[in-house]
């Protein structure tokens, strides 16, 4: 396409006053991918980006991009809908946990250390730019501060943890989803965006949150040599999984090499091979 061309039609593009984008980093991914062969590290993005994909079809979420290991898409946008929030709300969930049934499931084939890779999520609603952006390889792009402020909540996040701005906590109370957020202690300091006050969105507030106030409370009360022992405990069960899974780890793989060298064996014994179909 030459220039003169090029210019002949307008661009398509349009602004969105009502979205909400998400940006999902896989926190640890760097350190984990540097000790892991090229195909282990595709496998891993694959199957958890189909996952993430099959979900955003289910709710209807619009896929923007994949930059690296950071999962970017958007509701309300290119189909404008007015339950943009609580539907990325609800898409944001789904994906926390597939994630942490699929670096389980991984575990097998692609070493123990993948279990601990965590998702790390952000989430922002307000006005978005997005059209096509042309050029040798045209794509559907969103431009704006709402992108910005997306990739502030993710950034400045913590692994295994949705981070949600004031606006889209707002747009979920409007709904009568107040139960599904609650405020971070402490604000964050945003890059250009100074001190923001954001909040955690755990639908089952019943589960990791209640018991991590309860910890905290509990922790309160004890004194600096309790409080180091109780700590010291939670370590060493954090140790202690995560020993089991190399264990149970090694355990499988083995046993996955030891039914393939049987298979090997018993190939040039025909009689042999049947008895040991019949046995399994």
């Amino acid at each position: 396409m030459n220039d003169s061309s090029f210019y002949d039609t307008k661009p398509i593009a349009d602004l969105f006053t009502n979205a909400t984008v998400i940006n999902a980093d896989i926190s640890g991914f760097t350190a984990w991918s540097s000790t892991c062969e090229p195909t282990q590290v595709f496998i891993l993005l694959e199957t958890i980006y189909r996952a993430f994909d099959e979900i955003a079809a289910k709710r209807r979420i619009y896929k923007v991009e994949t930059v690296g290991d950071c999962y970017v898409a958007v509701s309300g946008v290119p189909d404008p809908r007015r339950d943009h929030a609580v539907a990325m709300a609800r898409f944001a969930m789904d994906c926390m946990n597939r994630m942490n049934v699929l670096t389980r499931k991984l575990e097998v084939m692609l070493g123990p250390d993948t279990a601990d890779l965590k998702l790390r999520v952000g989430i922002h609603s307000g006005p978005v730019t997005a059209g096509v952006l042309r050029g040798e390889r045209s794509r559907f792009q969103l431009f704006g501060d709402t992108m910005n402020t997306a990739s502030r909540m993710e950034s400045n996040g913590i692994p295994g943890k949705i981070q949600i701005s004031e606006e889209t906590a707002a747009l979920l109370r409007e709904t009568g989803k107040e139960t599904w957020f609650h405020p971070r202690a402490e604000k964050i300091v945003a890059k250009g965006k100074g001190s923001l006050q954001t909040y955690w969105l755990e639908r089952n507030k019943s589960s990791s949150y209640a018991r991590s106030e309860r910890s905290s409370t509990d922790n309160s009360s004890l004194g600096d040599d309790e409080r180091a022992v109780s700590l010291l405990q939670v370590d060493q069960l954090a140790l202690n999984s995560k020993q089991m899974r190399l264990v149970q780890w090694n355990v499988e793989v083995l046993g996955s090499l030891l039914k393939m060298l049987i298979v090997h064996l018993m190939d040039d014994d025909g009689s042999q091979k049947r008895v040991l179909k019949r046995t399994k």
